[in-house]
Parts: structure tokens; C-alpha cells; sequence
């Protein structure tokens, strides 16, 4: 505890160091672009007397334009005259420039010193050409943070129902099923659960809390503009939770939706979607979007004939619509309410005359939930600002599986004041704000009681949390190769007491082409394992809950290089990764000790880490065919009560290798645009240990490892004209499926006793549906920002 408490006191203090540095160093300024951006001036409506501006050209400043890099979130707003001022990061590059109301454009960056930019459809752009062409992945050289974007083009080639299943053609994001009963998915990041990754939506906080596991089903993939997975600690403005990575979700918004988007989509198994987005001008400064989801599946699917559905029926609504207020005077709003509906039902089916026992499983969950971000650029002073961010939500979650139930309600309100400037020179940059949280949970249900209870007294858990926290975050810039993002915030938690949270990213460009990247800090949370470890609501295991369990504490540390070049004539980027997260306290939950319950415990002296490392390699094998390739590796272990002795110190469910190779095909589009694209996934997932059941089932003993297996995904679409296509796809083509993946499934047609006390549904690591084909369409009419 004293090596841990000085490690956190050393980096606190290195941060602060760099927080002083950053304020009062000097630097050498980098090579910048100034621009102007602007639209010809229309009269109409105005009161001019005629003929009074005509054979003029008139043009309008526009103030609050965003101008970014394209592929980097490296960028500035225009002031009060539409005069930007960028630092240059290479030539040639592309320049992307934006503004409610007006349409997005790229432009072309060779060298010039000034560019003129005006936003109007038909305008020409002189010496700035305008490029069209998106990649779906990408990564940034100077972004200090090891960020890789996932555009709406790349989630477009799998079936990207909803934000679980958004990383099936991504390396570092794994995704998989809890359990042989729900059909709900959770991911993996960095060889830990996804708990430890802090989900974002709009950089607003997503899912947590009672909503961490599920909620990502919320969220449809059709709605999504981008994605952001950011590895390590995230930066300290989104709070303290953040420890293996950072996952934020970019919706379309009313600069990037269409007038008019709809989805359909239709799988093997009787899975039915549809997902729509409209975008609505309700005047000269409003505008709205408005999304809609709705999924069903009422057919029941039990492909091994083991009595269990293989997916649950299912009938589920989501709602979300999106405000958007752009003033004169650097004035921004945004509001959005949020709202689903959700029910599942599964477990055994037939008659229940034919089995001796019967189990079955039913989950229903209601949320509402109100965002609003309110920001103020300070007219003339460009990258000053003022902003505030709002939240509040309720979220209710109900379910039985077997002879138990739980019932969760989880209130929470959270509010963000921020001030970004810069300190003394451009080359200084800072944020800071002050921050309140408040959630309240009350959790009741029978988790304890024995599997053949059937009257057992409900347990009740309740909490309440109260967290004022303040944080500063400096970006140093003052070196062109270099930038250093050093930030520190403090909570003070009413049950945890003070938190510090301090946080470090650094990037040095080794090249023009090559840059490396380094990041350290803690990360803290609040266990919620009820939620969080659902699986095992899908098996009569006991819950024993070795309490009172205290917050989760850890260290991440990491470090990136990445470099792009010329592979045989074509564009390649390699990245080469690696990954330290060390535990100082844990809920630990050990599926070991006893194969009819499961045990939660803190972590006290004992271990608990993770190392991985990965390789990837980007390249555009041909001007129609782009393919990625990747491993990883995933050393994590703890030491759970009697681990070492039975060789069980591996986590379980964490594969220790896993290769993924990619390949994207389109065709030539010919006059009407219409084309062709093909895209087809590999992935090989090794070895992993599995926790084993009663002895009298499974007589291996639990430090064996199951066999790896690969899992082949394929799609087809074609595009008519733009704005319409359609798309086949098949996953898991080859079929692989988990042997009997509900232990003790067969011992419900015989004796009901030996039923009830080793049924578990929980123990799955490999597909279980088998080769799902699906098919769908999508209509978009209208372009962004017309």
C-alpha cells in the first residue's frame, strides 16, 4: 500500500510539474494556415433600399465555423469575422470545414499561407479543390491521445444492429455473448470487461451504472456518425471512471444527418429492425433531428434442441431527438431527449409437462433521460469559451431468471461548467471546470436465495452519491513534434471521501510520418456487480457478496507508435501498441471456488493485472481492395482465494492471443453511381480458460483451457444511385458453435433436484446461434447539411 499511495502521489505531482510548465513556459511557435471563411450576403427580408447592393459582391463573415484536419480532431473555430488561424500538421493535407446551415466542405491544402473559404453549394472554390473521399478508419499523427475513428462507412459493413455489435471489424474492441439465455453482448478492452472503459455519447457520459451492460443496445448502429475508441485513461474532464479506455459515440447531429434516413433490416431467426433519422430547420436558428428504433423477434430459435431458446423473444423501442440552437452572437445549445422501452423473454421452451423442471427468463427496462450542452465563444477571442453541460436521467431494470428476481432503480443527475483559453500564448491551451454527480441507487431482489427457494425475504441494497469535483487540463504545443496534455481533477465523494485523479498524454513526432505516444494516469469507480455481471443471473449459482465492497481503484499505462507509408506504391499505416493496468483494489468476482455460487470479494492485498500488446497493419492493397491485419496479446491474471494452488489465476473469458484480418472491396460506380462493395472479416480467437462446472458434469479441472476457433463474416451490398442500397450479409459462415453451452440442460427431463443445482447458462465463449444470414436496405434522401 505505501509503493501504491507514493506511485500516486509521484504522478501527482509529476502532472502538477507539467501543469506549472505549461503555464509559464515559453515555445516556439509552429508554421499556421490563416483563412476566412464566409457566404455571399443575402438581402432578402432585410430592410435596403433597392438596387442598393446590386453588381455587388457582397460576402458574409461566418463566426463559430468549425475548421478541423480531416481524419484528426485537431481544429478551431472562426471568430467574430470568420478569420481562423490553424497550425499546419503536414503538406499536402485536407482541410474540413463546417457550419450549421451550410454545407460541409474538404479542401484541398497544398502550401498556401491564406485560403479563402466560402460555404455555399455552387461557389467555386478558386485554388481550394474539394475532396469527397472518407476512409472508415482512421488514426491521428498529433492527437497526443491514441484515438482510431470508425465513420459511418465503416460501421455500414457488418450487421451493425446496435453499438455491441459495432466492432466486429475492429482489432481492438472485442465483443461477446454474457450468457446462452439473454442474447445480450458485452465488450472487452485492453483484456478487461467493459465496466472499466468509460462509454461517451456526444462526450456526454453514456451508459453506467445499472446501464453499463445493456445500454449499449440502446444505442443503434444505423444513428451513429462516428465512433472514437481511445485506449488508456481517457482525459479528466469526463470524470474519474475511465481506466482501460475511452468509447465515445458521435450521433448523426443536425450538421451531418440527411433530411431523410431509413434502415431495414431482416436475420435468420426471425430478428426484424427498423431504424429511421430525419432532420427538420424549424427556423432561422433552430433544428431538430429526430430518430427512431424499433425491434421484435417472436420466433423461437432452439437450433442444438436443448429446450432453450437460443435468443429470446424480444420487443424493443428507442426514441431520441436532437435540438440544436445556433445564435448571432457565439451563442450554442443543444438538447436532446432520450427514451426506451425494452422487453425480453427466454429460457426454456415447450410444454412443461415434458420437462421436470422448468426455467425461464424475462427482462423488462424503461429509461427517460434529458441532455442539454449550452456554450458561449467569446466574440474575437478565438479558443476562448465558456460551456456547461446537463444530464439527468431514471432508468428502472427488472428481470427473473428461474426462482429469482431483481428489481433496480437508478436516478442520476450530473452538471459540467467549463472554461477553455489559452495561457498567455497559443501555445498553452487549458480547460478547466467544476463538476456535480448525484446518483441515487435502490436495488432489491431474491440474488441470495437458494436455486429451489421459492418464498425467499427480498434483499435490499441502497446508495446514494454525492460527488463536487473540480479539474484543470493544460495542452502544451510549443514544439511542432511535441504536445503534452497533463490535466488533474479532484472529487469529493461523500462515501469514498477525496478523490485525486491525476492524468497524463504526451506525443513526440519521430517523423513527419511517425509518431510515438505515451499516457499514465488512475482511474476510480463505483462497483454496481449486480448489473454488471448479468451472466451469472443466467444460472442457479448462489450470490455471496463478501462485503461491504469498496470502490475500484487502478493504474494504466501505455504506449503507441504509429507510422504511415508507401507500401508497394500504396497507402499503409502500422501501429504497434502496448498496455499496462494495475489494480490497487478490485471487486473480484471468482466463478472458481465453488461451481454452484459465485463470489465477490475485494481485492485487499492480493493482485490483480492486465499486460496486452498489439500489432496492426493498414493497407490499401489496390485502388478497390483496403485490408487491415492484426494480434494481440492478453496477459491477465488475479489472485483469487486458492488461485494459485488450482492454477486459476488467469482470468477467465480473456483469449490470450487473437488474430483479425479485414478485407474491404468496391467497385468501379459507373454513371449513375451505382457500385458495387464486398466485405469479408477473420477473426481467430485462441485458447481461454473457462470456469468448470460440478465435477460430476465436467471432470477437467478449471486450469485447462478450451480450445480456439475462428468466426468468418461476409457481406455484400449494392448501391443503385445515391442514396439507396441494398446489402446480404452472412456471420459465423463456417458455423462454429459452443458444444451444449447450458450445463445440465438434459438433467430438466429427469430429476428435477440435480436440475436446479447445476443449471448454468452462464459459462459461454463461443458462438452458440451458429451461421446467421441477414439481409437489408437503406434510403437516404437529401444531403448533410442542405
Amino acid at each position: 500500500m505505501w509503493r501504491q499511495a507514493t506511485m500516486t502521489r509521484a504522478l501527482g505531482l509529476g502532472v502538477s510539474v507539467l501543469l506549472l510548465v505549461g503555464m509559464a513556459s515559453n515555445a516556439n511557435a509552429q508554421g499556421t494556415l490563416r483563412g476566412k471563411v464566409f457566404a455571399p450576403e443575402d438581402y432578402s427580408g432585410q430592410d435596403h433600399a433597392p438596387g442598393a447592393h446590386e453588381g455587388k459582391d457582397s460576402f458574409d463573415p461566418l463566426p463559430g465555423a468549425t475548421v478541423t484536419w480531416k481524419g484528426s480532431e485537431d481544429g478551431t473555430v472562426t471568430d467574430a469575422f470568420g478569420f481562423f488561424q490553424i497550425d499546419i500538421r503536414r503538406n499536402p493535407d485536407t482541410l474540413r470545414v463546417s457550419m450549421v446551415g451550410y454545407q460541409t466542405v474538404d479542401v484541398y491544402f497544398s502550401g498556401e499561407g491564406y485560403l479563402d473559404i466560402p460555404l455555399e453549394p455552387g461557389v467555386l472554390l478558386q485554388s481550394a479543390d474539394v475532396v469527397f473521399e472518407e476512409r472508415s478508419q482512421s488514426v491521428s499523427l498529433l492527437n497526443p491521445l491514441n484515438i482510431q475513428q470508425l465513420s459511418r462507412k465503416e460501421l455500414c459493413k457488418a450487421a451493425c444492429c446496435n453499438l455491441s455489435e459495432a466492432f466486429e471489424t475492429n482489432a481492438s474492441v472485442d465483443a461477446s455473448f454474457t450468457d446462452a439465455v439473454t442474447g445480450t453482448r458485452q465488450i472487452h478492452m485492453l483484456g478487461l470487461a467493459g465496466k472499466y472503459t468509460q462509454l461517451l455519447v456526444d462526450n456526454l457520459p453514456g451508459p453506467r451504472g445499472l446501464n453499463v451492460v445493456q445500454g449499449m443496445g440502446f444505442i443503434p448502429g444505423p444513428w451513429i456518425e462516428n465512433i472514437f475508441i481511445s485506449k488508456g485513461v481517457g482525459t479528466v474532464m469526463s470524470g474519474y471512471e475511465s481506466l482501460t479506455g475511452q468509447i465515445n459515440v458521435a450521433h448523426r447531429n443536425p450538421e451531418t444527418a440527411e433530411p431523410f434516413f431509413l434502415n431495414l433490416f431482416f436475420g435468420a431467426g426471425g430478428r426484424s429492425e427498423f431504424n429511421h433519422v430525419s432532420r427538420h430547420k424549424m427556423g432561422r436558428r433552430w433544428d431538430t433531428v429526430v430518430m427512431t428504433h424499433g425491434e421484435i423477434r417472436q420466433k423461437e430459435n432452439d437450433r442444438n434442441q436443448d429446450l432453450f431458446l437460443d435468443m429470446p423473444t424480444q420487443e424493443d423501442f428507442v426514441v431520441r431527438n436532437e435540438w440544436r440552437f445556433v445564435g448571432d452572437r457565439g451563442l450554442r445549445a443543444e438538447i436532446v431527449l432520450f427514451g426506451v422501452d425494452m422487453k425480453r423473454d427466454g429460457g426454456m421452451m415447450g410444454d412443461e409437462d415434458v420437462v421436470a423442471s422448468s426455467w425461464v427468463a424475462s427482462t423488462e427496462i424503461q429509461r427517460a433521460e434529458v441532455n442539454a450542452k449550452v456554450g458561449y465563444v467569446l466574440p474575437g477571442l478565438e479558443g476562448r469559451s465558456w460551456g456547461s453541460q446537463w444530464t439527468a436521467s431514471t432508468h428502472r431494470h427488472w428481470h427473473g431468471f428461474g426462482n429469482r428476481f431483481y428489481d433496480g432503480q437508478q436516478n442520476t443527475f450530473r452538471a459540467n461548467v467549463l472554461r477553455s483559453g489559452f495561457l498567455g500564448s497559443e501555445d498553452r491551451q487549458f480547460s478547466a471546470g467544476v463538476s456535480y454527480l448525484y446518483d441515487d441507487f435502490l436495488e432489491r431482489g431474491t440474488w441470495g436465495a437458494a436455486s429451489t427457494d421459492l418464498s425467499a425475504t427480498p434483499e435490499e441494497w441502497a446508495r446514494t452519491e454525492h460527488v463536487p469535483g473540480a479539474f484543470l487540463e493544460t495542452t502544451w504545443t510549443g514544439n511542432p513534434r511535441g504536445t503534452v496534455v497533463a490535466g488533474l481533477r479532484v472529487d469529493q465523494h461523500n462515501l469514498w471521501g477525496t478523490v485525486v485523479t491525476p492524468r497524463l498524454h504526451a506525443r513526440w513526432s519521430a517523423t513527419e510520418q511517425t509518431s510515438l505516444k505515451m499516457v499514465a494516469g488512475t482511474g476510480f469507480r463505483t462497483p454496481n456487480v449486480l448489473m454488471e455481471e448479468l451472466g451469472v443471473w443466467a444460472s442457479n449459482r448462489t450470490w455471496v457478496v463478501d462485503g461491504p465492497l469498496e470502490p475500484e481503484k487502478g493504474w494504466n499505462a501505455g504506449l503507441n507508435v504509429t507510422s504511415k507509408f508507401k507500401l508497394l506504391y500504396r497507402d499503409a499505416d502500422f501501429a504497434l501498441d502496448g498496455y499496462w493496468t494495475e489494480f490497487q483494489n478490485r471487486a473480484v468476482v471468482d466463478l472458481d471456488a465453488d461451481a454452484h455460487a459465485v463470489r465477490i470479494y475485494n481485492l485487499g492485498d492480493r493482485t490483480s493485472r492486465s499486460l496486452t500488446g498489439q500489432a496492426e497493419l493498414g493497407w490499401s492493397v489496390h485502388r478497390r481492395w483496403d485490408m487491415r491485419l492484426a494480434y494481440r496479446y492478453v496477459h491477465a491474471t488475479t489472485e483469487r482465494d486458492g488461485a494459485a494452488t488450482a492454477g486459476t489465476t488467469i482470468d477467465p473469458y480473456v483469449p490470450q492471443h487473437r488474430a483479425f484480418t479485414q478485407w474491404s472491396y468496391h467497385s468501379k460506380a459507373n454513371e449513375r453511381q451505382a457500385q458495387w462493395n464486398a466485405d469479408f472479416t477473420l477473426q481467430w480467437v485462441g485458447p481461454q480458460r473457462i470456469p468448470r462446472p460440478d465435477a460430476e458434469l465436467d471432470a477437467r479441472p478449471a486450469s485447462e483451457f478450451e480450445r480456439g476457433f475462428a468466426v468468418v463474416n461476409g457481406q455484400i451490398s449494392r448501391v443503385f444511385a445515391p442514396g439507396v442500397d441494398v446489402y446480404l450479409g452472412v456471420e459465423n459462415i463456417l458455423n462454429y458453435r459452443q458444444q451444449n453451452p447450458i450445463v445440465g440442460w438434459d438433467l430438466a427431463y429427469t430429476d428435477d433436484q440435480a436440475f436446479q443445482r447445476n443449471m448454468d447458462a452462464s459459462l459461454v465463449y463461443a458462438p452458440i446461434f451458429g451461421r446467421m444470414v441477414y439481409v437489408g436496405g437503406r434510403l437516404t434522401l437529401g444531403q448533410a447539411g442542405n
